[in-house]
């Protein structure tokens, strides 16, 4: 955890360095950042991305952003995600994406430690309304799309289980929360997803 928040402190001043052409004010010192890093707030569990993934009604109320560069998401995304990449976080049209409050955003990337940082920098921003996925998206797919091995007892792919909107509202930031899980298997069908078409990310 130490490393991570040391990539955080230096990229923290990178980004201010990029965007001093803008004014940006900063909600968080690094010694409340590391408490955030120590309590892994906004990290999404396995279990409640299974769920939201495999859950059709819920795509009102939350949206994936993949910060990998173009070239890599053309080669296979999660579908629907939108492409955000990590070097262009601070670009005025892709921070009014993760400013919009009526959308919870499940951020992934290349690695853990590429998506505890755009969570450190949202956090410093006031983001609240999102949550990162700790791993990658070979993770995510190896796990989740192709093989779904979590498994949530009262899952069933018909219904929401989570009002995300309202876990923002009322706990002013995305936590860690999780799906009750067991090892049964769900007696549900499972369709699965086709892959989704290449996309680019925002100007």
């Amino acid at each position: 955890m130490k490393k991570y928040i040391f990539i955080y402190l230096v990229g923290i001043i990178a980004l201010t360095s990029c965007g001093s052409k803008q004014s940006r004010s900063f909600t968080m010192t690094p010694t409340e950042a590391a408490k955030h890093a120590n309590s892994q707030a906004n990290v999404i569990s396995p279990q409640l991305l299974g769920d939201i993934y495999y859950s059709e009604k819920s795509t009102t109320n939350y949206q994936f952003v993949d910060l990998r560069t173009p070239m890599i998401f053309d080669n296979g995304h999660i579908e629907g995600a939108i492409n955000i990449p990590f070097r262009t976080m601070t670009k005025n049209n892709n921070c009014k994406v993760f400013l919009n409050q009526d959308i919870v955003n499940i951020i992934y990337g290349e690695s853990t430690e590429q998506v505890i940082f755009a969570g450190f920098f949202l956090q410093q921003i006031g983001v609240k309304n999102f949550f990162i996925v700790l791993g990658n998206y070979e993770f995510i797919k190896d796990n989740i799309i192709d093989h779904y091995n979590v498994y949530s007892a009262a899952y069933n792919p018909e219904i929401a289980q989570y009002d995300y909107a309202k876990i923002v509202k009322e706990t002013a930031g995305a936590q860690n929360y999780s799906a009750s899980a067991k090892t049964s298997k769900p007696k549900v069908a499972i369709k699965r997803k086709k892959k989704a078409a290449a996309g680019g990310g925002c100007d």
